[in-house]
């Protein structure tokens, strides 16, 4: 059997395109750090003077994903709210154990009740204390205006603290 070298280079070429696109999205998934440890987190936004966003998300939820790609994971690589808000996700349903901002070690769907966050996506705007400083933003369905509620959701959750 003869191969062609110009078959394989291209196949080769085709191969590398294919995995080079896969990049971003691999990427992608990651850039929203999860949520497990919210003492910890606490303390940063102590330090920094900052509320959270918590976006409350599932593997299963298509919207999630949209809202994550299409805004969330955008405001995180432009590092313009690094001074204004915390960022995190929280994947609802998930069988972790995660540490409260009392300290306590509980499971993350009694972490999920105690906030009253049942739907997906919903993003919650807390304080140090846990508190919510935002109204909750539920759902996603277009892009066109939720990126300005989103925007008034973290000046209010910023006023708060002030």
């Amino acid at each position: 059997m003869h191969t062609n070298p110009t078959f394989i280079t291209n196949w080769l070429f085709a191969l590398a395109l294919w995995v080079t696109s896969l990049a971003p999205t691999a990427i992608g998934a990651e850039a929203i750090p999860e949520a497990n440890d919210f003492q910890a987190l606490q303390q940063e936004m102590q330090r920094k003077g900052i509320p959270l966003l918590l976006a409350v998300r599932a593997d299963y939820c298509g919207f999630c994903r949209q809202l994550e790609t299409e805004h969330l994971e955008p405001m995180l690589r432009s590092g313009q709210y690094d001074a204004r808000i915390l960022i995190r996700r929280f994947d609802l349903g998930s069988e972790q154990t995660v540490v409260d901002f009392n300290g306590e070690r509980i499971d993350a769907d009694e972490f999920a009740a105690r906030h009253q966050a049942s739907l997906t996506p919903t993003l919650l705007f807390l304080d140090a204390e846990g508190k919510e400083v935002a109204e909750r933003l539920l759902g996603y369905n277009s892009p066109d205006f939720y990126g300005a509620y989103l925007e008034d959701a973290i000046t209010t959750a910023q006023r708060a603290l002030n």
